[in-house]
């Protein structure tokens, strides 16, 4: 195949590459954000005295629950030992999600007989316990806390030392819903254990009830404090129950959602919390493609001002690189950050980097007497080298960057390595072919428009054929 026929293959190959790229890249509007660029929550979590399993089942439950929040793109991963970081782009409540997914949810069932003596405060059960705060309490232990909200007469607090009748690893399922009187409840459904057991503990407490003549009350506790306490008049087989409550439709979609996915193992406590407005992320993006339109367009101005006909080509292959990046980024599903548009903007600069080098190289052979032609091969063969050394210790860089870094230098070095593999392709292979196809055409054999100077005085070898 003749160097004309490659060259053109190429440049058919780079075409259709392009307009599968266009498909992925516009509008701009599929490219997905992150949190920085359209708002939302950051948040560290972290647990004390975790095992390493501990953390790992509070990630993938924390995962379960942000995907049944229905947020796109969720970054979560644990940071160290003891912390996990969650990163919610484009959520619109980041109060309520931070709840939902920091929510511990223990269930738990109690005999309300099996409280005890109540207590008018935390502080006066804390004391009876010969504890000074919850976290002093013995294994086995826990302050329950019910408050008139939930049905009982006035707010109190019980040290409960009885287990549970049944706790919430039980469940099978868990949905919102309304009762006869449309109120907000949450139905739980149980497995087959946890529905033989509901079933024996209903059954002796509505026969406590039958013999005694007094309300046996089943006492449904989440995180330590009383939900609600229905009365138990006969027993209850299938594995149905419910939660209801003073609720709103709101709060009892959330308490299922939780519910579903089961108790976190750990407590985790918010260490560091960042939200990002929606406005605030459409500023930070409209000045982010701002500066990226400025600087393209000036890389653009100064090589057809320095290069002339070759910084158009430069430049045409430069509009080409942009579109191939954007169309790989979004293709792959990469979440753009302010850092990575940072590392998108720099490749822009690098991207022409190598055409610098080369036509400076073609500058040179023309000075030493070559035609345009060969010139222009020597030009590419010979900087070559030098493109390829410069842009190899940066893709290193931006590999050694994304494999130690996390969150946002992470993106910054996903769009610097790309971008600059990506510029080779386009710099060299895609230049050199337009220059060869284009060759043949009399502006391109004129020095002048081409930006090929030469010192003055010097006598110039007519170009054979103007072929590269």
């Amino acid at each position: 195949m003749s160097r004309v026929r490659r060259d053109a293959a190429i440049l058919v190959l780079v075409a259709i590459l392009l307009g599968v790229a266009a498909y992925f890249a516009f509008p701009l509007s599929k490219t997905n954000l992150g949190l920085d660029l359209q708002g939302g929550l950051s948040v560290i979590l972290e647990a004390k005295d975790a095992t390493d399993e501990q953390m790992d089942q509070a990630v993938d439950i924390i995962q379960n629950r942000v995907n049944k929040l229905g947020v796109a793109e969720p970054e979560i991963q644990r940071q160290g030992t003891t912390k996990i970081s969650v990163q919610l782009p484009g959520i619109d409540n980041p109060e309520e999600a931070l709840e939902i997914i920091g929510k511990t949810a223990v269930l738990e069932f109690y005999d309300v007989r099996d409280f005890g003596e109540p207590y008018p405060s935390l502080a006066d059960a804390l004391a009876a316990a010969g504890v000074t705060s919850e976290e002093e309490l013995p294994e086995g232990t826990r302050i329950v806390h019910w408050s008139q909200e939930a049905g009982n007469s006035s707010d109190q607090w019980f040290v409960v030392t009885a287990p549970p009748v049944l706790d919430g690893s039980m469940l099978k399922g868990a949905q919102a819903s309304f009762d006869q009187y449309n109120r907000p409840k949450v139905d739980m459904q149980f497995n087959d254990e946890g529905a033989q057991i509901f079933s024996e503990v209903t059954k002796r407490m509505a026969e406590t009830a039958q013999i005694t003549g007094q309300d046996q009350l089943l006492a449904i506790v989440l995180d330590n404090n009383v939900e609600s306490a229905p009365r138990v008049l006969e027993q209850i087989e299938g594995g149905d129950a419910e939660i209801t409550g003073d609720f709103t439709t709101t709060e009892t979609k959330n308490l299922a959602l939780v519910l579903q996915t089961g108790a976190l193992p750990v407590n985790l406590e918010p260490v560091s919390q960042n939200t990002v407005g929606a406005t605030l992320g459409k500023s930070a993006l409209n000045q982010a493609l701002l500066a990226g339109g400025i600087g393209m367009l000036l890389i653009m101005v100064f090589m057809i001002a320095y290069y002339r006909l070759l910084g158009v080509v430069a430049d045409i292959a430069l509009i080409i690189y942009a579109v191939l990046f954007i169309g790989i980024l979004n293709g792959i599903g990469v979440t753009m950050t302010l850092p990575g548009i940072a590392g998108m903007i720099l490749t822009f600069g690098m991207a022409v980097d190598a055409n610098v080098l080369i036509f400076a190289r073609m500058r040179d052979e023309v000075a030493a007497g070559k035609t345009v032609g060969a010139a222009t091969s020597a030009g590419f063969r010979k900087a070559f080298r030098a493109v390829f050394d410069c842009n190899m210790t940066t893709i290193i860089t931006a590999v050694i960057l994304f494999w130690a870094a996390s969150g946002a230098v992470k993106g910054f070095a996903l769009t610097l390595g790309i971008g600059v593999a990506l510029s080779m392709f386009t710099a060299v292979l895609v230049s050199r072919s337009m220059l060869s196809l284009l060759s043949g055409w009399k502006p391109f054999r004129n020095l002048k428009l081409l930006g090929l100077h030469v010192p003055r005085g010097k006598v110039l070898p007519a170009d054979e054929g103007g072929r590269l």
